[in-house]
Parts: C-alpha cells; structure tokens; sequence
C-alpha cells in the first residue's frame, strides 16, 4: 500500500481505488488468520500465552486486542466520527483490552476465530461508509485526522503488531526436538 495518508494529496478520480486498497489491507488479516489456523498448533502453549515482557502482550493477547478493538472501539470511532460534529476520540489502551476478554485464558482457536469475525464485521462498516464520508474529520487526541488517516493508522498499528510477533516468534526455538531449525 503506498503511503499516502490524506484523501487531500489524492485525486478525486483516485480516492475510491485508495479507500478500497485500505479496505482490502484491512481484510488481509482475514486470510492471514486462516492460514496461521493450519500451523498455530505447532506453537507451544507457553509461547502462545507467554509474555516476553510485563510490557509485551502475549500471541494471544496480540491478536485478541485486534479483535476487542474490531468489535468495539475502532467500529464506535468511526460511527462517531461520520455522525457528529467536531468528535474528540481517544486511543484505547491495549493491555486494558487484554486483560478485560481474558484472552490468555482462551483456546487460540476461539482467539483467532474471534479475529476473523471481528474484522469481517469491522470491513463490513468501512465498505458501507459512503466515500465523502472518509474525509470527515475528528480531533485523535489532539491531532485532527480523517476517517481514511485513521483507518490507516489502525492498518499500520495492526502491521506492527504482527511485525513484532513475527520477530517473537522467529527468536523462539519453535523446532520438536530443540534443535535449531534448518537454514532456508
């Protein structure tokens, strides 16, 4: 996706192929999810419920937030943002939303069904936002941002989240027997 962040700096002929792009970056995650379902069985229990770090979220926790934010503060955002004046919308904290679903405490099945369902109902309301509607604006504390930045945002936040498991997961010795993979 190229990193274009403002409707302004696009044509208007354009804007409706980079909205779309940012929508079927958004449902990537759907297929993603699908083909980490065929693998995530590989992963042992404490790497999927294990915390590197106080600070860091567990595999679980990471893809849970996604799914507590799809289903809940992202949809109210943008719900607020088309529908009234000058709305004022503040970030949720994603520790908060770990530990409020439990979602340690879950098979990673249901966490990762959970995602899919969230997302494809979070694309649901973006594909239904009329196009005018994603340059409305609102103040993301403190910083005025438009439907189309902050769904941009919530695609990149995503992206970094899967980057840092990514790396997580590629630091872990994920091999049966302990030894060390072989090169590639």
């Amino acid at each position: 996706m190229a990193d274009v962040t403002d409707f302004g700096d696009v044509l208007p002929d354009d804007r409706r192929d980079l909205r779309d792009a940012l929508i079927d970056q958004m449902e990537y995650l759907i297929d993603e999810i699908r083909a980490l379902k065929t693998v995530v069985h590989q992963v042992p229990d404490d790497v999927q419920g294990g915390r590197p770090t106080e600070q860091d979220l567990s595999m679980k926790e990471l893809y849970g937030v996604i799914a507590s934010l799809d289903r809940g503060p992202r949809r109210q955002a943008i719900e607020r943002v088309v529908s009234e004046e000058d709305p004022e919308i503040a970030l949720p904290d994603s520790a908060a939303l770990a530990e409020a679903d439990a979602w340690n405490d879950q098979d990673i099945d249901a966490v990762l069904d959970a995602v899919q369902e969230a997302r494809a109902g979070f694309v649901e309301t973006l594909r239904a936002l009329p196009l005018e509607q994603w340059e409305r604006r609102a103040d993301v504390e403190g910083e005025e941002l438009t439907v189309f930045e902050l769904v941009y945002r919530m695609a990149k936040n995503d992206m970094q989240r899967m980057r840092a498991l990514g790396h997580r997961l590629h630091g872990a010795n994920l091999s049966p027997d302990g030894d060390e993979p072989l090169p590639q």
